[in-house]
């Protein structure tokens, strides 16, 4: 078998690859909306071009089940159709592997590929057939390697994965993992999920928990009840009736006792497919699952990070407001000159003096002195916010202890909180500015939940404007600020 194996690796060196080629491929941040910026673009001249007598430069797009998707510039001579050979002339750059995507678009020959910390890739194929086969591919490796429940783009979704979807059905799921998902489920009376049969494909399965032999501390038993499928309509086995959905079926149960045997069975808590669930449907890579998708790690959260700043280093100004439990100024942070610096002379990047220091605008949140009992929430907060980056996230910078001041420092957004900015100019705001500010703030959501976080705290006052977008041809940019002090921290203060 291994020599078989090693035959087989030699002879086909890209083996579980396919190079796709684009006549144009752009880089942006922040979504592909307009409300971004290009991070590389690099338009093509078609083969058809009459005018084009030179070289044409193109990209070559390869998707890898163990390495996702990458591209590389390429330059084709220019002769007749034929003749073309493509001559690489750069090394593969890696854009993103499959759990990374958000999702996808395709009109005619575009398609667009969103990743979940916003930035995106557009390419452009030589029809829209090449779009369709290159999407489905991607939309194949993501369920296998990321999500075995959901699909990346609707024009190649399969009816099954969509039918799945709707009804809130799991895969074909093994035994093991079946009742692995119901124990963790199992605090609430009546856990059941419904699955796929991995005997019969047009079979699905309702797993039900026993949760009183599970509270006496008794082996958990789980039972399984056939559901048949047959057109449109679905039905239990041993039950007269028939339902449009899967859902339709399960609500009724809600008002029944399910018995097998000795053993009574109550349907109330349905167990949903989580994204990246842990089941025999996901393929394991080698070495790639170890590094992909940095951002679904979990935060730690069981110890305070954040940036210590100096009380020297900030300046208080103007009052702005208050927020929860605390004051909110506007004020400038010294920081010193780096990256961003490139119009200094060489000699000053290399001095290591406070003249390359600079001042930017930043907002204080200064907590309250009479609620000091709250300041380890103040702290986690900003330990929180600290420990994720996102273009529609407000960054913060860090905290500062100023005596007995307890301040947050967290980036100034120019036109301030979202509801105020709406008073201010309802009368231009468009529903294409609405819907953009939307798409903005989901992103954000989005990857927060890819941190297992949970905000909590989203309104209008927390989301702050940093471009108006209200002018021709321009777009909105908002961000997503911190969700102050928890409520139920609150409820227990004094």
């Amino acid at each position: 078998m291994y020599k078989y194996l090693s035959t087989l690796e030699h002879l086909a060196p890209r083996f579980g690859t396919e190079t796709f080629l684009a006549a144009q491929l752009e880089l942006r941040k922040d979504g592909g909306d307009g409300s971004g910026s290009y991070l590389n673009t690099s338009h093509a001249h078609g083969a058809s071009d009459p005018g084009n007598v030179g070289p044409q430069v193109m990209h070559e797009v390869m998707v890898s089940g163990t390495k996702g998707i990458q591209w590389r510039k390429m330059t084709v001579q220019n002769q007749s159709p034929l003749q073309q050979e493509p001559n690489s002339s750069d090394t593969w750059t890696s854009f993103c592997d499959f759990p990374e995507i958000s999702h996808i678009t395709i009109t005619g020959a575009n398609v667009s590929i969103f990743k979940q910390d916003n930035f995106s890739m557009e390419v452009q194929m030589n029809s829209s057939l090449e779009a369709l086969s290159f999407v489905s591919l991607l939309d194949g490796y993501f369920r296998l390697t990321a999500d075995a429940h959901h699909y990346l783009c609707h024009e190649v979704a399969p009816p099954r994965v969509v039918l799945s979807a709707t009804n809130g059905l799991h895969g074909p799921m093994n035994d093991d993992f079946v009742l692995q998902r119901l124990r963790k489920e199992a605090v609430e009376e009546g856990a059941f999920l419904v699955r796929w049969s991995v005997l019969d494909y047009h079979r699905i399965i309702l797993a039900v928990l026993n949760k009183s032999q599970v509270n006496n501390g008794q082996a958990a038993i789980h039972k399984q009840f056939r559901i048949l499928h047959s057109g449109s309509v679905f039905s239990l086995e041993g039950w007269d009736r028939e339902f449009s959905s899967v859902k339709e079926l399960t609500d009724s149960l809600k008002t029944f006792v399910l018995k097998s045997g000795t053993d009574n069975f109550t349907v109330k808590k349905c167990c949903l497919p989580r994204p990246a669930e842990l089941s025999n449907l996901l393929v394991m890579r080698q070495g790639a699952d170890q590094c992909v998708q940095p951002d679904s790690v979990a935060l730690c959260l069981t110890q305070l990070r954040f940036h210590q700043i100096k009380d020297k280093e900030i300046t208080q100004e103007q009052h702005l407001g208050r927020g929860t439990r605390t004051n909110i100024y506007s004020g400038s942070l010294l920081v010193r000159g780096g990256a961003e610096e490139e119009e200094e002379d060489e000699e000053d990047k290399w001095n290591n003096n406070l003249t390359d220091c600079k001042e930017i605008r930043v907002v204080l949140k200064i907590l309250d002195q009479s609620h000091k009992d709250v300041a380890l929430a103040f702290f986690e907060t900003a330990s929180l916010m600290s420990q994720v980056s996102h273009s529609h996230l407000v960054f913060v910078h860090g905290v500062s202890v100023k005596g007995s001041e307890n301040i947050m420092v967290e980036e100034f957004v120019e036109f301030g909180p979202l509801d105020v900015f709406l008073r201010r100019e309802r009368a231009l705001v468009t529903p294409q500015w609405k819907f953009t500010v939307a798409k903005q703030l989901a992103s954000a959501l989005g990857y927060l939940e890819t941190k297992q976080l949970v905000h909590g705290n989203v309104c209008a006052k927390n989301i702050l404007v940093a471009r108006r977008g209200l002018e021709e041809g321009t777009f909105p940019f908002v961000k997503l600020s911190d969700p102050g002090i928890a409520l139920n921290v609150l409820s227990r203060e004094g």
